[in-house]
């Protein structure tokens, strides 16, 4: 059979393909690498508001001679990229799973990693048109968990889930909050700027122990990623007041979420419904 022109031996992409969904893979981490141009199988970058060239000649001979370690090979540009290149070995999930942890994101992300023709993140449906993602932690950025991950390492996404809940509460063990007012007017903020402060909406535990100094309902804000509020809805004022802060960070801060307020209900975080 003659070889196609977007073929090499083996069944591999061709170069100028493999160059496309190399780029479509850095587009990912597009708050810290930016395409300025490509030539061939040069890029040139601003990573981190620094200007770099990459040549993808010896990452494509890294995937040709194994096509199907073609997220292995693209997730070891990233990382070489910023600088981030683990010691440790992606086919060992033990090794990794200190650094496992879980992230609140907007639904539409899954929409951009479809029309990319990446492999499909694993995730889990949430509330408020958000889903639950998973990342490894790695020294200044994370990587999204996807589907291949879970199948080389040879778990399953209820584990993925409850190791990396354990782990978001260790870290959150270590992370600070601020706390203000008595009563009807207590305030909690996370604001720690780990990536993970929206997330805390996880740990009903914590907010449990919260609401129980608070009179009414405990209320929950999560405008963007790094940045949680809970409070009571005793007095309409203060609430009315925090909600219409929230819908406007939501809107203009950076990595927004979300404007819907969330409670808790019998231990369970659902969202908040106005009376």
């Amino acid at each position: 059979m003659t070889q196609g022109p977007n073929e090499s031996a083996g069944g591999a992409m061709s170069p100028e393909l493999f160059a496309n969904y190399s780029e479509r893979r850095l587009s990912l981490n597009d708050d810290e690498i930016q395409l300025i141009d490509r030539e061939g199988m040069e890029l040139r970058l601003l990573v981190r508001e620094r200007e770099v060239t990459v040549d993808l000649s010896s990452y494509y001979r890294a995937y040709a001679q194994k096509p199907t370690h073609i997220d292995a090979v693209s997730q070891t540009l990233v990382r070489v990229l910023l600088g981030e290149l683990p010691t440790e070995t992606e086919t060992d999930f033990e090794s990794l799973a200190d650094r496992v942890n879980l992230m609140l994101k907007p639904i539409e992300l899954l929409v951009e990693v479809r029309e990319r023709n990446l492999p499909m993140l694993v995730y889990r449906e949430f509330l408020a048109n958000l889903i639950i993602v998973y990342t490894i932690d790695e020294e200044r950025s994370v990587a999204f968990i996807n589907e291949d991950h879970l199948e080389r390492w040879g778990i399953n996404q209820q584990d993925l889930h409850a190791r990396a809940l354990q782990n978001l509460k260790r870290l959150t063990a270590d992370a600070r909050f601020t706390t203000t007012g008595h009563g009807e007017q207590r305030i909690f903020v996370f604001s720690s700027g780990d990536g993970y402060d929206a997330t805390r909406l996880l740990l009903t535990d914590m907010l449990t122990q919260w609401a129980k100094v608070m009179p009414g309902h405990i209320v929950i804000g999560i405008p963007n990623r790094d940045f949680l509020i809970a409070f009571s809805d005793a007095n309409q004022d203060i609430l009315q007041a925090i909600a219409h802060q929230v819908q406007i960070d939501s809107v203009q801060q950076a990595n927004g979420l979300t404007d819907q307020l969330f409670t808790l209900e019998k231990g369970e975080v659902r969202e908040y419904e106005w009376e």
